[in-house]
């Protein structure tokens, strides 16, 4: 028996829909085109352990696409707001790693210094109490802003989270 003109309509929309639904639960789950939408890096990252980016709401590309990504996320530090970026060790900074990230950490006026396990932390605080904190970790350029004054212990134990 040969098929009807009606048969093959209906099977070909059937077989449209049923193709949409699982590439819409894919993408929902994050795995088809996760990069192609440019909101993941393609580099390793560094996120606070016990946590997933999903937990902390996603990245969010905050360079221009013309230019190197640095991606970023938000999370909290106590009640405080923050919002971590990141992205590789820039090419630059290889050969003097810890001098341009202290030449960096003047431009923002990050003055004081703290160590946490072994990494150099900048942190500079502006009059009104947000402040602004570099350093590498994991072959990546970190800044994280707050907005609002953190105490050092509290810097110290969310960069030493971070894996």
């Amino acid at each position: 028996m040969k098929p009807t003109k009606k048969i093959i309509i209906i099977t070909g929309i059937t077989v449209l829909v049923i193709g949409v639904i699982i590439a819409g639960i894919l993408i929902w789950r994050g795995v088809v085109g996760s990069n192609s939408n440019g909101l993941r890096p393609d580099y390793k990252t560094a996120l606070p352990s016990g946590t997933s980016i999903e937990k902390l709401g996603g990245w969010e590309r905050v360079s221009p696409p013309d230019k190197d990504p640095v991606f970023a996320f938000t999370d909290k530090i106590g009640e405080v707001s923050i919002t971590v970026s990141e992205q590789p060790l820039p090419s630059s900074f290889k050969s003097d790693t810890n001098g341009k990230v202290a030449e960096l950490a003047k431009a923002y006026s990050a003055t004081t210094i703290l160590d946490a396990k072994g990494t150099k932390v900048y942190i500079g605080t502006s009059a009104k109490g947000p402040q602004s904190t570099i350093f590498t970790k994991n072959e990546l350029l970190i800044l994280i802003k707050s907005q609002a004054k953190i105490s050092d212990d509290a810097w110290i134990a969310y960069i030493n989270s971070l894996k």
